[in-house]
């Protein structure tokens, strides 16, 4: 990439996790402006809670994602997948400018194979 191409993907991330801290101070503060109930009087709203607090975990890991990304452009390893070391796809940097792995590799840590080195094929 050059340096309007960086500029461009940087400017992405930041727009990004500003949206991203929106969302979550918005959820926030709908949780904080709900009355905690009894999960024992069968509470019609604790199932709500309950998805506002996995969307609020998930929130937060986008951002902790987000913060990292930026911390590896400012490094000069953006794009590096960081457990094989290979450049990840620019298609897959477009579609989730946040990602620190190759699909590859992503693959594998979800099968629960772990990461492939560097120079070693997929099977």
């Amino acid at each position: 990439m050059n340096g309007q191409e960086w500029s461009v993907v940087r400017k992405k991330l930041e727009t990004e996790q500003k949206e991203t801290l929106e969302e979550i101070s918005h959820l926030r503060e709908a949780l904080k402006n709900e009355v905690d109930s009894d999960p024992d009087e069968g509470d019609p709203d604790l199932c709500e809670r309950e998805k506002l607090l996995a969307l609020l975990r998930t929130l937060e890991e986008k951002n902790e994602s987000l913060s990292h990304a930026l911390r590896l452009m400012d490094e000069g390893t953006y794009g590096i997948c960081e457990s094989c070391g290979r450049q990840i796809s620019p298609a897959r940097l477009e579609a989730l400018p946040y990602t620190a792995f190759c699909l590859e590799c992503k693959a594998l840590m979800e099968k629960g194979v772990g990461a492939r080195p560097a120079g070693q094929p997929v099977f």
